[in-house]
């Protein structure tokens, strides 16, 4: 293009201007330049066919396949069909900008479609939202792998875990290095051209606000707005701090029980807490949980049930508050009590733990700069946080898989944009704090950063902030910041169970 500007803006010497074959030389140079460039653009990809299809709950949409590299590194070579569901807007005359929908860590979007239609419902009625299953998840080339990972409470045999990398990879249909978040946002931006798609809003919850941020640092031009529900920016290491977030999770319901004094009167979270920690950390615990029908003699070690805590309890409100009760139980070595109390939880960390590992998540562990996990900044962190066993845990096995994991660069750094964008984080989330996306507006001035009090992962349905979130996608303006703070409070917390 400099070439060609350079032709017609007179910048050339006068003698190059004179003289008409030398013009009729300089058109067809101008003309070859101009082939030339052509040429060496990728091609456009077609506009995708969408054809009627029902989505989880009877949602009636347009679904179809994209094709997409399954590396972008040889875009001409293996191709990908990416799984993607568009529901049109009710309006006969909808808005030109779209909502698309990010999914969380290994998600898929399109089984997401029911909750995000009846939480948008009244953006639904002037834009489509649109479902991508990200590349390695749903319906868009998801592969796993059984007994990869060692199961809960069991020493880490790196020997073993080389060989069952290997067993794995060579099962796999396709080469699971390519499903990176910066491949899955090159995924993103070629189904928005298909779609015929110019401008886009996005909305993305927990993993889902690091694809829709590493999409604003490479695509910004074609955001018209986002809105961040429970993330962390590229550049946090956001599990390698879940120590401290989780303590800080923890220490606030602590500070709600002591005002509560239904909790207040027999709890005491913190004393209760160090007390299963000291007694974990001598030597697991072997309790026999019901399971179904039946029963399950289970091994419960530190970082398992420092990791039933975050994610059991401290993730959600409503679980929150179950927790003083729960430790007070425990602190006293009464462990059935409450796994009879708490079937559904119990049975729902037995089943994760023994599911299938989809080889996606792996990759993306390996890759994005925000899943780092460095065991001595872990370890730092020992003195003000009870939670350092878990992560350590994490960051000991992730290292023993990445080290012979392939995958490909995935994204990190700061993102850099003058898109509107909100962020909305709850005070007590125990992974994703207000702290991790406090220096958003250093690089992206037009973003606010919006802390709910008291609320943990998930966000957006709390007090009135759907009704600011409709109007700020619609309008792409956001209210005044005293607006967003008067919707944070939550409508009502959940009682603390006696």
């Amino acid at each position: 293009m400099d070439a060609m500007r350079s032709a017609v803006d007179g910048s050339h010497p006068p003698e190059v201007r004179a003289g008409a074959p030398i013009r009729v030389w300089l058109l067809a140079g101008v003309v070859l330049l101009v082939l030339a460039a052509c040429s060496s653009r990728p091609p456009t990809p077609p506009r995708v066919a969408l054809s009627a299809c029902t989505l989880t709950d009877s949602i009636a949409a347009r679904c179809g396949r994209v094709p997409v590299p399954q590396d972008w590194a040889h875009p001409d070579g293996a191709q990908l069909p990416l799984w993607v569901a568009v529901v049109p807007a009710t309006d006969p005359q909808p808005a030109r900008d779209p909502l698309f929908y990010l999914a969380g860590f290994g998600g898929a979007a399109t089984r997401d479609a029911s909750w995000a239609l009846q939480t948008f419902k009244q953006l639904h009625t002037t834009r489509d939202l649109v479902f991508i299953d990200q590349r390695g998840t749903g319906s868009s080339g998801r592969q796993t792998c059984t007994g990869l990972l060692p199961s809960p409470g069991t020493k880490l045999d790196t020997a073993a875990l080389r060989v069952a990398v290997q067993r794995c990879l060579a099962s796999a249909a396709r080469d699971p290095r390519h499903d990176t978040t910066a491949a899955a946002v090159r995924d993103l931006d070629r189904v928005r051209v298909a779609l015929g798609y110019d401008r886009i809003n996005l909305y993305g919850g927990s993993y889902g606000v690091s694809a829709g941020l590493a999409y604003l640092q490479r695509y910004g031009s074609h955001v018209r707005t986002a809105v961040f529900d429970s993330g962390s920016l590229l550049d946090v290491p956001l599990w390698q701090l879940v120590p401290t977030s989780a303590q800080q999770a923890f220490d606030q319901l602590a500070r709600r029980c002591a005002r509560t004094p239904v909790c207040a009167a027999s709890n005491h979270p913190q004393a209760d807490l160090a007390a299963v920690v000291r007694r974990l950390r001598a030597h697991p615990a072997n309790v026999v949980a019901p399971v179904g029908a039946g029963q399950q003699t289970i091994t419960i070690d530190l970082p398992g049930f420092l990791n039933f805590v975050i994610d059991g309890y401290l993730a959600s409100p409503q679980t929150a508050v179950l927790l003083p009760a729960d430790l007070h139980t425990i602190a006293r070595g009464d462990w059935s009590t409450v796994l009879r109390r708490r079937v559904d939880l119990i049975a729902a960390a037995i089943q994760a733990s023994s599911a299938p590992t989809q080889l996606q998540q792996l990759t993306i562990r390996c890759s994005d700069a925000w899943a780092a996990m460095s065991p001595r900044d872990i370890a730092a962190q020992a003195p003000r946080s009870l939670f350092t066993a878990q992560s350590l845990h994490e960051a000991e096995l992730q290292r023993a898989v990445c080290a012979n994991w392939p995958h490909d660069p995935g994204v990190s750094g700061a993102v850099t944009s003058d898109a509107p964008v909100v962020f909305l984080n709850g005070s007590a989330d125990p992974a994703d704090p207000p702290a991790n996306v406090a220096a958003a507006p250093g690089t992206m001035p037009h973003a606010m950063v919006v802390t709910v009090p008291d609320a943990a992962h998930g966000v957006v349905t709390e007090g009135c902030l759907l009704a600011l979130v409709t109007r700020f996608i619609q309008s792409a303006q956001p209210t005044d910041r005293a607006n967003w703070a008067a919707c944070a409070w939550p409508s009502s917390l959940p009682a603390f169970s006696a």
